[in-house]
């Protein structure tokens, strides 16, 4: 378009903002800025962001005009800027207001954004989380548990869950892993991202953690009830530490971090039972079993996915931990398909399928109409002493009972699998303890 020789590009912090010498000399001819800010779920939209974003215009061009596109009312207000008109427009499907101001103005001595009084509704969100760590405080000290989850949609209205994520370093940096509910479709769009915007507002102070360090996500179930979806792809992975696996995670690209946080005490529970054993991981996702059971001095491991990225994940986490070797087998395969043709015993087994899945590779999974199937062909496979567990987090799955106490002796164990910061929520999974008859 020939304009490469007018236009400047730069990516750095909006705090940083600064013209070139010749346009802020006195007496340069005043410009207009026009800005797009974020505003939607992906992008996590705060008050903070657009208090800095004013205050930098106000610092860098005080006498240009702006022209700023706000995702509602109280992200326009936190701007601090004065508007001449303001237009309420839609950006697709969703509703924003059109700021525009003439001249910006001076840099006005205001609160520190960092200090900027929470709503009222973000207000009750942040006494509601220091409240959940109050409670889970002894807990967390007690078992040296850095990674959990400190919301689960406990005021209704604001419908999300919150994980907290520390990493395993010197200085551990803090990570915030949230996830918004589909709102009912009758709730208004502009309500929807208000809640949203003070609910990361209120996580971000209870936590004084910087806006890249949250990740925000809207939990809807993709198409074909894929277990894992995916979001970006930054390929930003931080390590955490459970019991004695370091454990890497990915809190951006999908919508699971690699590491389902409830199922914490199981780990713990294999990682104690692990030595000497033969120990299989079926459905093995990123190998966090297959980690707390090698560090708890299994004999061999063999963990089953079907997805080559999973598998990559769980070879990333092994090494993580100074582990790897033939000792170690992975495999990629249909789970189902391949226990039926497998032929090796193992001791210790744990089986956690998803509720439904769909794939080129592999025939459609379905936990409920597959499970029979699936615990027979694993307790063809059980040693003589073994044990077999078995979970699932699908709400309305049942265990058939009768079936299954043709060839096994099955033990609801669900209870002891819920850890405290999930004990909101007991049904989040079921686990069962199956040995042979």
């Amino acid at each position: 378009a020939g304009l490469a020789g007018v236009i400047d590009w730069e990516c750095a912090d909006i705090r940083d903002l600064a013209l070139a010498p010749a346009l802020a000399a006195p007496g340069a001819i005043a410009g207009l800025v026009v800005c797009n800010p974020p505003y939607d779920a992906r992008l996590a939209a705060e008050p903070a962001l657009y208090r800095a974003l004013g205050d930098a215009l106000r610092r860098a061009v005080p006498t240009w005009r702006a022209c700023v596109l706000c995702g509602d009312e109280p992200l326009a207000r936190a701007t601090g800027l004065r508007a001449q008109k303001t237009y309420r427009i839609f950006n697709g499907a969703i509703e924003t207001v059109l700021l525009t101001v003439e001249p910006i103005g001076p840099l006005r001595q205001s609160v520190p954004a960092e200090t900027v009084a929470l709503t009222a509704g973000a207000e009750m969100v942040a006494n509601r989380l220091r409240k959940n760590l109050r409670k889970l405080k002894a807990w967390r000290e007690r078992e040296q548990v850095t990674c959990f989850r400190a919301y689960d949609a406990d005021l209704p209205e604001y419908a999300a869950a919150i994980d907290v994520y520390a990493t395993d370093e010197r200085e551990p940096r803090t990570f915030l892993h949230v996830q918004e509910y589909a709102p009912p479709d009758d709730i208004p769009e502009a309500d929807t991202r208000r809640r949203r915007n003070e609910l990361l507002a209120a996580a971000r102070e209870v936590f004084a953690v910087p806006r890249e360090n949250v990740a925000m996500k809207t939990r809807e179930r993709g198409k074909g009830g894929s277990k894992y979806g995916q979001f970006d792809q930054r390929g930003e992975f931080v390590v955490v530490r459970e019991g004695a696996a370091h454990l890497r995670v990915n809190l951006f690209d999908y919508l699971d971090t690699g590491l389902f946080l409830d199922h914490r005490p199981m780990r713990l529970r294999l990682a104690d039972e692990a030595e000497d054993t033969r120990f299989l991981n079926l459905f093995g996702y990123t190998g966090a079993a297959t980690v707390h059971a090698a560090l708890g001095r299994a004999r061999t491991t063999t963990t089953v996915d079907l997805s080559g990225t999973y598998l990559q994940w769980c070879a990333d986490n092994l090494q993580e931990n100074g582990l790897g070797g033939a000792r170690h087998r992975l495999v990629q395969a249909d789970a189902l398909s391949w226990l039926e043709a497998d032929s090796n015993q193992y001791d210790l087994v744990f089986c956690d399928p998803p509720t439904f899945s769909n794939s080129k590779r592999a025939g459609d999974f379905d936990v409920q109409a597959s499970h029979v199937r699936l615990l027979r062909a694993a307790m063809a496979r059980l040693a003589p002493g073994g044990a077999l567990y078995f979970s699932n987090n699908f709400r309305r799955f049942r265990l058939d009972e009768a079936a299954l106490a043709e060839f096994a002796r099955v033990e609801d164990i669900s209870a002891a699998t819920i850890p405290p910061d999930f004990a909101r929520d007991a049904r989040i999974h079921r686990c069962w303890r199956i040995t042979a008859q």
